[in-house]
This record gives C-alpha cells, structure tokens and sequence, in this order.
C-alpha cells in the first residue's frame, strides 16, 4: 500500500483504477451473498451477520478507499473477492431450488446428528485447494525460483478447475435427465 504514496510519479487514473478493481471485487461478494442468503441466515461471518446489509455496505467503503492507494492491494482484494465470490455461488442452485429456511433447517438438523470430527474433515478442503498450492507457489517463486514448480502448480489449478467444474455440471445434469426418463416411462 505504501508502495503509491511514496512513489510521487503514479498518474491520478491509477487511483480510479485500483478502487474500479477493488469495487469490482467487493461488489461480487456482497452480490453473490445477497443472491444465496438475502435473509443472512447462511452468512458465515458473524460481523456482517450483526451489521445487516446496510452495515456491510458501509463497511465497503474504507475498503474501497484503502485499496485505491496502491495497485497490488487492489488486485489483491479483487482476487480473494473472487474467490468469495466462488463459494458462495458454489452450490447455490440448491439452495434457491428448496428456499434459505429450508436449506437452513435441513443444515441445522444434519449437523446437529453428525459427529464433530466428520464436519471438520469435510470442510477442509479449502485449506488442501488454496492455502497448501499458494503456500507452495510462494515457496517455489522466492525461496527456490523454480518457475516450473510454479508453472505446474498453476496448471494444477486450472485442471482441477476446469474438470471438477464440468465432471459436477455433467454428473448433476444426468441425474436431471434421468429423472426426466424415470417420470416419462
């Protein structure tokens, strides 16, 4: 952040850009959670929980300030948004197919029946996908210099991305279409 305020040579767009970027990114956040969870009850963090909608939108405005100073803390904020962004659409048809309350309710009681340790080993895979490959791109760029490393790393990435999107879409709309077939015959 500092990196703009003590370089005196940036141009006054760069500014406009760096906060394009980080409204950008914060916009999809808190769309993608007003279009999953527009009554907040399958929101996650507790402040913006408390705050309410109003609350959160307020909350994006210093951010928006302190991500026009400097370019990489924009890019930043536009590309861990994204990622928010991802999750909370991941899995959203359902939750619009049967309703907030409901998809709520359903959580509630599954969670309440199944043992703490078989929660904790589901969700862990966010820290296996993101902070394992970013925590090993970071060792690879500037303790090893091993481009490579980093170069399959990344493809790594973008694989699974690729793949595990379609292998969901295909395998979901197969089961739809064989629905479909079931009521027909």
């Amino acid at each position: 952040m500092i990196f703009q305020l003590i370089i005196r040579n940036v141009q006054w767009y760069q500014y406009l850009i760096n906060a394009f970027l980080t409204f950008i990114g914060r916009s999809l956040d808190i769309l993608s959670t007003r279009y999953v969870s527009k009554e907040l009850k399958l929101e996650t963090n507790k402040i913006a929980k408390r705050v309410g909608w109003k609350g959160m939108i307020l909350m994006q405005i210093p951010i928006i300030v302190l991500g026009s100073l400097d370019f990489y803390f924009s890019f930043f904020i536009l590309w861990w948004s994204i990622l928010i962004f991802a999750n909370n659409i991941e899995g959203s048809w359902y939750i619009k197919e049967i309703g907030e309350d409901q998809y709520h309710r359903d959580l509630e009681a599954r969670v309440k029946k199944s043992k703490t340790w078989k929660i904790v080993f589901s969700e862990l895979s966010s820290i296996l996908r993101f902070t394992v490959a970013g925590i090993f791109i970071i060792i690879f760029l500037f303790i090893f210099k091993d481009l490579l490393a980093v170069l399959l790393i990344s493809l790594a990435l973008i694989i699974q991305g690729i793949f595990g999107t379609v292998s969901s879409i295909l395998y979901l709309i197969k089961m739809k279409k064989e629905k479909i077939q079931n009521e027909e015959h």
